[in-house]
């Protein structure tokens, strides 16, 4: 009996898949370069306004824990007072962590 797939056939088809998935990632998501970048920084400000809304003494503990490399923590006390999900707080966390140059 035959093989169904020799070596020459794999290289065929994984060189159709690599092709596939490189036209995907150009086409998909349908943005510019340009709105993506945009797109990034308008989420970046959102998370800093979020951080920014929190109260003061809040924003230290969060500081502190940043610090102290307890990033979970940190993300639960930013959900726990702004209301926020679970996304937009890590990202709140990750600005204010960039910020500080503790990334």
């Amino acid at each position: 009996m035959e093989q169904l797939f020799t070596t020459d056939n794999w290289l065929l088809v994984a060189l159709a898949a690599a092709l596939g998935f490189l036209a995907g990632r150009v086409t998909a998501s349908g943005m510019s370069s340009e709105a993506r970048t945009q797109k990034r920084m308008e989420a970046r400000q959102d998370a800093e306004r979020l951080f920014a809304g929190l109260p003061p003494e809040i924003q230290q503990d969060v500081d502190a824990r940043i610090q102290n490399g307890k990033i979970i923590e940190a993300v639960k006390i930013v959900r726990e007072n702004s209301g926020a999900g679970l996304k937009d707080s890590k990202q709140a966390v990750d600005a204010r962590r960039a910020s500080m140059g503790a990334v």
